[in-house]
């Protein structure tokens, strides 16, 4: 089966991006012709600004009379205190109380909303979405093979951005507006940096891409983008959040209010079976994704993301330990013993962030 494109996919093959498949689409992971690698790229949003493509994820219209109700039953959140023009992180949780997907919601008014979701789940989100949808008086429309999305992070991204889109600046982080031209611009991202994500027609794609290219905006790949949010700690579906794990397991936790009536609240509320931690080491070989902890020589969990902190030249990781498998309370400084491919080096536990940014602040380690 072939695999899906982006509106930029030419641009990024202009570039000569090291392509890849990702959530069935052909990406860039990253631009080593032009921007000499991943790192380097990493640094350049630390640093100065990059732009990303990530026309791949899925965008859909909530609307109706019943939208804020349904949308506070779906999600791990509820809608009816949000402003409108602000946007909400939250969960869409499954009736046996696992994490379907982690989302953001624009809201519009009470009756307008606009959901932007992980590429890999569009069409299980959706299809989710329409059957709870069955009781409410809401129409969903899926609009992500029209949308194009760019990203624009890092420290200049605010300065630079602005002049394209007056006012932009003014925009508070988790709010959004709608462009003179039509886009929907919101001070969101996942990168821990200032920036925007920008919401446009695919055919007006191009032209923002090339403007910002003309501003020295360097092009960031998905690997960069991957060591950016596990530096700042931010979880990714599909590694720190599953349908086998349920909201207050996960480093999502903060978005759940289990006061709220959500679907699945009910199983969401039961004892927690596993603890998320970050580890990290002293040396610059990073973590990798599956490989075991172990505590007084047993096995207590495993790394769910790891790589290095290209600033701190660290190995960090995001991990999973099985409560079932302490015999005692975690301390908040363990000591593990990681283990892969029959070799073995030691982590320690520690709050995340591992880099401290704009919009991430860091945490004292607990004593």
């Amino acid at each position: 089966m072939a695999l899906k494109t982006t509106p930029l996919h030419a641009k990024h093959l202009e570039l000569k991006a090291r392509m890849a498949e990702f959530a069935g689409f052909d990406m860039p992971i990253s631009y080593d012709a032009k921007t000499g690698g991943m790192l380097k790229e990493h640094l350049a949003v630390r640093e100065h600004a990059g732009m990303f493509d990530v026309s791949h994820m899925g965008e859909f219209w909530v609307k109706g009379a019943e939208a804020t109700k349904f949308l506070s039953y779906a999600c791990s959140r509820g809608f009816s205190s949000l402003e409108d023009g602000r946007a909400q992180y939250c969960l869409l949780i499954n009736r046996d109380g696992g994490i379907i997907d982690d989302i953001i919601v624009y809201r519009f008014s009470a009756d307008k909303y606009w959901m932007v979701v992980n590429a890999s789940n569009v069409t299980k989100d959706f299809a989710h979405l329409r059957e709870l949808s069955k009781s409410f008086k809401v129409s969903l429309e899926d609009v992500s093979e029209q949308t194009a999305l760019i990203a624009i992070q890092g420290p200049k991204a605010v300065e630079l951005f602005s002049k394209i889109v007056p006012k932009s600046e003014n925009l508070k982080y988790y709010s959004f507006m709608m462009s003179s031209n039509g886009w929907l611009v919101a001070r969101t991202g996942y990168t821990g940096e200032d920036g925007f994500e920008i919401f446009l027609p695919n055919k007006e794609a191009l032209s923002l891409w090339n403007e910002f290219e003309s501003k020295d905006v360097v092009p960031i790949g998905l690997g960069a983008r991957d060591t950016l949010r596990l530096e700042v700690g931010f979880p990714l579906y599909g590694h720190e959040l599953s349908e086998k794990l349920r909201p207050m397991e996960t480093f999502s936790a903060f978005a759940t209010d289990l006061k709220n009536e959500f679907c699945g609240v009910e199983k969401a509320r039961l004892p927690n079976r596993y603890l998320p931690i970050a580890v990290e080491t002293s040396t610059p070989k990073p973590l990798r994704a599956d490989e075991k902890l172990f505590l007084d020589s047993k096995p207590v969990g495993w790394i769910t993301s790891g790589s290095i902190s290209p600033l701190r030249r660290v190995g960090i990781g995001l991990a999973l330990v099985d409560l079932s498998l302490l015999k005692s309370p975690l301390s908040n400084d363990a000591i593990f013993v990681l283990e892969s491919a029959g070799k073995a080096r030691e982590a320690v536990r520690t709050l995340p962030p591992f880099v401290g940014t704009p919009r991430v602040k860091r945490k004292l380690k607990a004593a």
